[in-house]
């Protein structure tokens, strides 16, 4: 591989940048309007405008970001974190564009964006998981019963929060627990 286009900006932008350089790999970066005087774009061998001020209008945008990579033949296609890098759709985009994916397969991707069935699927590879339920907990009594069995703290994981929203540790049982067990009652909590 000779040239990989950054998909992000800031700090992660700059270490893709840097160790890629390091491999002798040539560096795209791209940047928004406000980003255009960053570390990052001064980091990487070539750097071109996204346009627009705010992600969704320049990092967020695939578009954008496939026509500046087919524009400057690169190769390969790095997202670092945040932004699309957790996006399977566009993880396929670049594959069927002809581009190299720096980063999981979409299947492994799209597996992992439940966490529930993330644990599922450990679990079928032998993989060590903490205790935890397999599913959502349906009743604070099922949460309370696996308090109960494993001790406390627990940890309450929304099974649709992303990012570390929808957690809640819950140190004993009381008020919180009786809280967040309602919410289990319709099928959104897992303890992880």
């Amino acid at each position: 591989m000779k040239s990989i286009l950054i998909a992000n900006r800031g700090e992660i932008a700059v270490r893709v940048a840097r160790t890629c350089r390091e491999m002798g790999i040539k560096t795209i970066a791209v940047y928004s309007d406000v980003d255009k005087d960053s570390l990052h774009v001064r980091e990487a061998d070539l750097a071109f405008p996204l346009g627009g001020a705010t992600p969704s209008e320049s990092y967020l945008d695939q578009d954008k970001l496939i026509a500046v990579a087919n524009q400057c033949c690169a190769e390969a296609i790095h997202p670092g974190y945040g932004f699309l890098s957790e996006n399977a759709g566009f993880a396929d985009r670049v594959a069927k564009e002809g581009l190299i994916w720096v980063g999981p397969p979409a299947s492994a991707i799209h597996a992992m964006g439940s966490k529930t069935e993330a644990r599922k699927l450990m679990i079928a590879a032998n993989v060590p998981v903490v205790p935890g339920t397999n599913g959502a907990v349906e009743s604070a009594d099922e949460a309370i019963a696996f308090a109960k069995k494993f001790g406390f703290p627990v940890l309450l994981k929304a099974a649709t929060g992303g990012g570390g929203k929808g957690m809640r540790v819950v140190n004993k049982r009381g008020r919180t627990c009786c809280s967040i067990g309602s919410r289990a009652k319709r099928g959104k909590i897992g303890i992880l």
